[in-house]
């Protein structure tokens, strides 16, 4: 299999998975819409699909999991911004007032917990609510030491464990611009341990099972 078949095959999947996607999206959201906030979807769209483009260019797909880990990797992370709100994010900055609006969430509390413990107190232990934002974030945790070589090693567990609560507070953010979900200190603790939980899970794994089945250790690592 060729470099450029390879490249295709871990782009192909996500760009179909965004296609059908959109097209629901611009039918229930955008279909009478300005033309200012059709073009901050098209943006939207095209910042994703250009990220991708330049990562996957610059990587390098030596075998079929290789592909595999990083084609569902771009579509785990297409899953994630569709549901934290990233494909609405234009069209709420171009509305009048957004950033009026967003002040005054945050001064009254209009679903905006800056409190540790709160929410997590006011749903039960494994709940939907409580479950839903700790997995969010676990897979990013798995992603990590398999795709980059610098996070394999399990002293790198605080680095990882940084990078997840960034993410996380990234996606807060995010949702308290677009009003999509509440925004929540909660969540920020719950997706940190999540992703946490996610690399320790690697690290059983490769311990126990990879080297037993011959797959690629840290001395072969997925570049």
């Amino acid at each position: 299999m060729n470099t450029t078949l390879k490249k295709l095959l871990v782009i192909l999947p996500v760009m179909i998975v965004s296609l059908f996607y959109f097209r629901v999206l611009y039918h229930e959201n955008y279909s009478g819409a300005s033309f200012k906030r059709v073009v901050g979807l098209v943006l939207s769209i095209l910042l994703l699909l250009a990220w991708i483009i330049v990562i996957t260019v610059r990587r390098k797909q030596n075998n079929i999991l290789q592909v595999a880990v990083q084609a569902s990797f771009f579509i785990y992370v297409f899953a994630v911004l569709q549901l934290t709100g990233y494909f609405i994010l234009f069209k709420e900055i171009s509305s009048q007032g957004w950033g009026d609006k967003m002040i005054q969430r945050i001064e009254t509390h209009d679903r905006v917990n800056l409190g540790p413990f709160k929410t997590i107190d006011i749903y039960q232990t494994w709940g939907k609510q409580v479950i839903g934002n700790f997995v969010m974030l676990l897979p990013l945790g798995i992603y990590l030491p398999l795709i980059y070589k610098r996070f394999k090693k399990a002293y790198n567990f605080f680095v990882v464990l940084l990078i997840c609560c960034l993410v996380s507070v990234g996606i807060e953010i995010l949702q308290l611009a677009t009003s999509y979900r509440s925004t929540d200190v909660d969540d920020v603790i719950l997706n940190t341990v999540g992703g946490a939980a996610g690399f320790m899970i690697y690290q059983l794994v490769k311990a126990i099972i990879l080297p037993k089945q011959g797959l690629p250790s840290d001395d072969k690592p997925i570049h």
